[in-house]
């Protein structure tokens, strides 16, 4: 009987040595798989912005590139939680991008910005939480906040296509939260410790 208890105090206790890398590969897997979307991502906005500057959209194109700038802070903080996780960001696999028109551009990643806000970082947040993997989470949460931002950034664009407002562009250093200014105005104050908020030309 004693030993049988020994026994299984064992295997208790090895279950447990490998239970939180186990726990921590899924906060992991997701995000390698975040870092590579915000990579492509963020390529993909440049190619839009390019495409919205050729058809004479300059505000648009500006915005493109704020976004763009915004998912490379992303992809740099993934990057970055990745390997605090004892991981090695994989080789991105860029995907081949699909130039549309500037309305297209502008329609196409309102819904994926929507469901990464409303769906796929939320639960990256909870996971990581429960693994007790800070700075995934925090990775995860900047993520999702400057996403939400974005959607609602795609969607006044499309609507004033062509009659579009100028504004200036900040994306912070930290989170990439992107905010959108009047010319002139003040650009948005630091509030994390070495943040910058870039202005966008």
């Amino acid at each position: 009987m004693k030993m049988l208890t020994i026994f299984l105090v064992a295997l208790l206790l090895i279950g447990l040595a490998f239970a939180q890398p186990q726990q921590q590969s899924q906060t992991l897997d997701n995000l390698q798989k975040a870092y590579q979307a915000e990579a492509n991502a963020a390529r993909r906005y440049e190619l839009f912005a390019s495409k919205a500057a050729e058809e004479n959209h300059e505000q648009v194109a500006k915005l493109f590139r704020a976004v763009s700038q915004s998912e490379t802070v992303h992809m740099q903080n993934h990057r970055q939680a990745i390997e605090a996780m004892g991981g090695t960001p994989a080789e991105i696999a860029y995907e081949e991008v699909e130039v549309e028109t500037t309305h297209d551009n502008l329609e196409e990643p309102i819904e994926g910005e929507k469901q990464e806000t409303e769906s796929l970082y939320p639960e990256f947040v909870k996971i990581a939480k429960q693994e007790k993997a800070a700075q995934a989470e925090k990775s995860f949460t900047y993520a999702m906040q400057a996403e939400a931002q974005h959607e609602k950034l795609f969607k006044d664009a499309l609507k004033h296509l062509g009659q579009n407002k100028a504004k200036d562009y900040y994306v912070s250093s930290v989170t990439g939260s992107t905010i959108a200014i009047d010319p002139g105005e003040q650009a948005p104050k630091p509030e994390h410790e070495g943040e910058e908020f870039r202005k966008i030309e």
